[in-house]
């Protein structure tokens, strides 16, 4: 593959719209895309989680959603291949993917004490995770979002997005040896399951981090590896649709890792200049 430095990414799955917590429609990402001079477009709303409805696809809108990013890609065929997509919480229904184009897994809660605890809403609830769910053992929440991660696998999505993203609010301790270990095994995983690991920029978008997921550490392992990655921006407002993108390439390079991947006419590519 040539050099990540020529490439230029051209396709973005992870996006987000009005079905769910988005910011604009649809059609409105679509012109965006084509703006910035996209090919592919995936278009991946939340999946319906009952212990928390207000971010994601409600589940009478489904068919709804279905339908209009199906009309979407009809009507900028030849212009923008649209794919239909979701991104499915770990915590909720699988089967909810049925049909689609492709699927990407999140962990977006820890469930400790019989409660689901967001992880990427803000500090406080980080620590009253920790706090609350777990004890006061941040080891132990570490530990119970890794393996929510893990668990991922056996759902078969495309990938796992923002791998870290317990990391967001910069309230774990990513220097513990324990932290490393977990998230490294972790890694491992993914990439023992043949998965791309997704550099994710939406925490830089929203100003609440200045790296993508995942951290540096992660991505030598990556090129250790000889892994691939994929990028991401978790958009949730078009204009911030290929945000930090050639920022995140330059720590991609930095990291080592040399394969990268895109989603394109159904599969997962080689990236190209």
């Amino acid at each position: 593959m040539s050099e990540s430095d020529t490439l230029r990414i051209r396709s973005n799955i992870h996006t987000h719209t009005t079905f769910s917590d988005g910011k604009h429609t649809p059609d409105e990402m679509a012109q965006a895309a084509i703006a910035k001079g996209f090919e592919t477009l995936g278009i991946s709303d939340h999946s319906f989680t009952f212990f928390d409805v207000g971010y994601c696809l409600p589940r009478e809108r489904e068919p709804a959603y279905r339908e209009a990013v199906l009309a979407l890609k009809e009507a900028y065929r030849g212009r923008l291949e649209i794919c239909c997509g979701m991104e499915l919480d770990r915590f909720s229904d699988p089967a909810i993917t049925e049909g689609l184009d492709y699927f990407i897994c999140g962990v977006h809660y820890v469930y400790a004490n019989g409660v689901y605890h967001p992880v990427d809403n803000c500090a406080a609830a980080t620590e009253r995770a920790v706090r609350e769910g777990c004890g006061g053992d941040e080891s132990k929440y570490v530990r119970l979002y890794y393996e929510a991660v893990a668990d991922c696998i056996a759902l078969k999505p495309l990938y796992v997005a923002h791998l870290d993203l317990l990391t967001k609010f910069s309230t774990i301790d990513e220097t513990s040896a324990f932290y490393r270990k977990t998230a490294l095994e972790t890694l491992d995983a993914l990439l023992d399951a043949g998965m791309p690991i997704e550099v994710n920029t939406g925490a830089m978008a929203r100003g609440a981090k200045d790296i993508p997921y995942p951290s540096f550490f992660l991505l030598r392992r990556v090129a250790e590896r000889n892994g691939s990655v994929i990028f991401g921006s978790d958009c949730h407002d078009r204009a911030k649709l290929d945000y930090a993108f050639a920022d995140a390439m330059e720590l991609v390079k930095a990291a080592g890792v040399r394969r990268i991947v895109e989603y394109r006419g159904g599969a997962l590519q080689p990236a190209e200049p």
